[in-house]
């Protein structure tokens, strides 16, 4: 009996336009909060595609000859296979890359050798007394600190920079 009397009342116009209401201030921020997410997803690729440039260049940066790389800063000429300046990426996004590079010198190392001509010497378990005496060698412009720095806009207005350090070395020139 019960039922019968629910069953024949119905919705009423105001109950549906009440409902309406109600999920639209649900849906309404939902929404705005997905169109702000795909303007972060966007940045995002940006700065993943930068980082991407910026590896790219360091490996072959440091695939060059020793003697190839240039010392300076903010190096924006093209050199070798190293591509410096302003690249445009798919996107439209303009990065400048650039590098800074200058010797470490003089690199100084320390080191014990280890007499591997011994006749009790062993590869798995050197003993003690297959060390030599310690030593330090000294390298005048044989290393090279590399720096590659990659900028680019967000929203026209805000620059962002992203950097990565590295060393080469040429050990041909070594003196000491």
């Amino acid at each position: 009996m019960l039922s019968e009397k629910f069953l024949k009342r119905g919705i009423t116009l105001i109950e549906i336009v009440m409902a309406m209401l109600i999920m639209a201030s649900v849906m309404i921020p939902v929404a705005s909060i997905m169109g702000y997410g795909g303007r972060a997803t966007v940045k995002d690729a940006r700065r993943i595609a930068a980082i991407q440039l910026l590896e790219k260049t360091m490996r072959v940066l440091l695939q060059e000859d020793f003697a190839a790389i240039p010392t300076g800063n903010s190096l924006q000429a093209s050199f070798g296979n190293v591509v410096l300046g302003n690249i445009t990426s798919d996107a439209g996004t303009v990065y400048t890359v650039s590098l800074d590079s200058e010797f470490i010198s003089p690199a100084k190392f320390a080191f014990n050798g280890v007499n591997v001509n011994s006749p009790t010497f062993k590869t798995d378990e050197p003993a003690a007394e297959d060390f030599m005496t310690s030593e330090t060698l000294s390298l005048n412009n044989c290393v090279k600190q590399v720096r590659i720095t990659v900028r680019w806009m967000e929203q026209q207005t805000t620059p962002v920079e992203i950097a990565v350090i590295s060393y080469r070395a040429d050990f041909t020139r070594r003196t000491g």
